[in-house]
């Protein structure tokens, strides 16, 4: 006597063994990624100790870069996955979007600035000259890229991102990847005050965001690289400013408002997303 098979009941099967699968290749590349950057901090604890070195700083980026760069290639090239598939694209589109994603913040930001020094919510005092304050500022901007936007947007928002949206719609995407984020974040040690932890979940949500509308992760690259240098360069330790009212200035006019504006600006250059869109990852 034949045995008959339930095909729905197969199908969902399959579905789940895939699923698994999937969660199975973003748990490992979490633990890797969590691994590389406790491992980098500690080096860089060990030798620039609790004072700030702007040449260990850029020197622990350039390691974190290339390690996440190795893990997410690795991940790839083993699952036969292209670049087009974790959110890449040819280079001119990718250095396009990334001015995108340096945009959405940088005109809304310096709108908020404005504001915040016209109606006295803060006040800026410059204590560097233009050239130190120019060379720092870049010095800062490629280390920001190195240590942060670069690895972490492309194993959040580009491997990971992709993984979990080939199981969810957009939408529900950019929540998971929020909670991953925010959950990497802790163990990174990240999330250190009650600032951190009010800013991480919405910062990572408005990244995750910026990836699915754009569709590529450089808009989220250079979103991330621009905010967390003007976040850092107006920070005392650097002595190129003197701030009253910081907090201010990097709750409204470094992010309240570019994400306001940022999102509404998303709905006019990318007006066809589907939110209800889930992209398959097709190995090769």
């Amino acid at each position: 006597m034949k045995k008959r098979y339930n095909k729905p009941i197969f199908a969902e099967e399959v579905k789940l063994l895939k699923a698994k699968n999937m969660m199975l290749k973003i748990g490992v590349v979490l633990l890797f990624s969590i691994f590389i950057w406790r491992l980098i901090l500690y080096f860089n604890n060990m030798f620039s100790g609790d004072e700030y070195n702007s040449t260990i700083h850029f020197f622990t980026g350039l390691a974190i870069t290339i390690l996440s760069f190795i893990l997410v290639n690795t991940t790839r090239r083993t699952n036969r996955i292209s670049w087009r598939q974790i959110g890449m694209s040819d280079l001119r589109t990718n250095v396009i979007t990334f001015f995108v994603g340096t945009i959405l913040w940088f005109i809304p930001a310096m709108i908020g600035l404005v504001i915040a020094l016209l109606v006295g919510w803060a006040e800026i005092t410059v204590t560097a000259n233009l050239n130190q304050l120019l060379l720092s500022t870049l010095i800062l901007y490629i280390t920001v890229f190195l240590i942060e936007a670069f690895p972490e947007e492309l194993i959040m928002r580009g491997y990971i991102y992709s993984h979990v949206n080939a199981m969810f719609p957009h939408l529900k995407t950019v929540i998971i990847q929020t909670l991953i984020f925010s959950l990497f974040a802790y163990f990174v040690e990240a999330i250190y005050s009650l600032e951190q932890l009010l800013f991480i979940p919405g910062y990572g949500f408005m990244l995750g965001y910026i990836r699915a509308k754009s569709g590529n992760v450089w808009t989220s690259i250079g979103f991330h690289t621009v905010i967390m240098t003007a976040s850092q360069i107006i920070n005392p330790m650097h002595g190129h400013f003197d701030v009253n009212g910081i907090f201010a200035i990097r709750f409204f006019a470094f992010n309240l408002l570019p994400y306001i504006l940022g999102t509404i600006a998303l709905e006019f250059i990318y007006p066809k997303h589907k939110w209800s869109e889930i992209v398959p990852i097709n190995n090769s």
